[in-house]
């Protein structure tokens, strides 16, 4: 059975940092509970099932998602981790499953190593808090404090090394040290080293994956289906548009839903690496970015059971493809949930366990 992880955001809890940057009480659920309809039959504001605006902070809370995410086919979560030179941000989410076994669900850690602005236009961008990789020191203080987490049993591993996937690698300009010093301190502990999987954004960060000699890959979408392409395609156009749209019109930038699909279905690359295929369920950033977002029209679980169906498939036909990895758990705010709401119901987790039991 292909093991299927979510991609789980810990922001629905609140923090200082957000409180500085947005306003006393900021959590995800500020933006979706201000989400407006921008165009006829616009699916907005998007509304928690039974109104369950959950805290993450509330265990219990933690402990139902893990069930429900079982029951449904979810293998596992993949939680953002961010770690900025020492410096960590909505990290108590995480650090409570470690803490609970009752959070009973396999488990890996993304490190969302991005600067974080307050904007996603080129105009009047400032940033909030940027990534930064410091030296030995901190590298070594941060394989402390993830160790604890590839220490649990629920941790999931690759051939006895800690999954460790990382967001933005092109970035660590100090990769290679890094990743040997991890390995090391990895053997020192008994494991094989760390199995690295590069999350797939662009068509660069294919190239990416084999110059920093990651173990695997994997297709963050829709992102990577619509990233930055070498050629005119629809890819192409989506970015001349996304950015057309963004800067200089006053509307959000629709797109098709199935179009986007069959990209996904079709742009997995072959440059030898390990390829975990990707799926989303939905799009709609308009929760967060107003005007300036872009929605992905006439999406429904009908719809993603039946994409999914098929990445299925094609993961079948890949070697060593355990995982697909699915944007998202709880991504509100880009209309990115597996999670139930008050339109369809437990519809997407429906379509999970559809597709991965059939």
């Amino acid at each position: 059975m292909k093991k299927i992880i979510a991609i789980y955001l810990p922001q629905y809890h609140e923090i200082e940092e957000n409180n500085e940057w947005w306003g006393k009480g900021h959590t995800e659920w500020v933006s979706c509970k201000k989400a407006l309809p921008l165009f006829k039959n616009h699916y907005q504001p998007r509304i928690p099932l039974d109104n369950n605006y959950y805290d993450l902070t509330n265990e219990e809370e933690q402990i139902k998602q893990a069930q429900i995410a079982k029951e449904f086919g979810v293998y596992g979560f993949c939680y953002y981790h961010y770690w900025f030179e020492g410096k960590q941000i909505m990290q108590q989410p995480m650090e409570q499953m470690l803490n609970n076994k009752n959070i009973d669900i396999p488990f890996c850690i993304s490190w969302a190593n991005h600067t974080w602005s307050n904007s996603t236009s080129r105009k009047n961008r400032k940033i909030l808090i940027e990534q930064t990789y410091g030296s030995k020191k901190d590298w070594e203080q941060h394989f402390v404090y993830l160790k604890q987490f590839f220490d649990d049993e629920r941790y999931i591993k690759v051939d006895n090394k800690p999954i460790m996937v990382i967001y933005d690698a092109k970035n660590i300009d100090c990769w290679q040290e890094m990743k040997l010093l991890w390995d090391t301190l990895a053997k020192k502990e008994g494991w094989e080293g760390l199995f690295y999987i590069n999350t797939l954004k662009h068509e660069e960060d294919v190239e990416v994956s084999n110059q920093f000699k990651f173990d695997a890959q994997f297709e963050y979408q829709p992102t990577f289906a619509l990233g930055k392409s070498k050629k005119f395609d629809y890819a192409k156009l989506y970015n001349f548009k996304r950015i057309l749209y963004k800067e200089y019109l006053d509307r959000p930038l629709i797109c098709s839903y199935d179009k986007i699909w069959q990209r996904v279905l079709t742009q997995t690359p072959s440059n030898g690496i390990t390829t975990y295929l990707g799926a989303y369920n939905d799009w709609d950033t308009t929760a967060r970015w107003g005007k300036k977002g872009i929605v992905h029209k006439n999406a429904s679980p009908e719809k993603f059971e039946k994409y999914l169906r098929e990445q299925i498939k094609h993961s079948d036909e890949l070697p060593n493809s355990d995982f697909i990895f699915v944007t998202a758990w709880n991504e509100w705010s880009e209309g990115a949930y597996l999670e139930a709401d008050e339109k369809y119901g437990y519809g997407y987790l429906e379509a999970i366990k559809n597709s991965v039991n059939s």
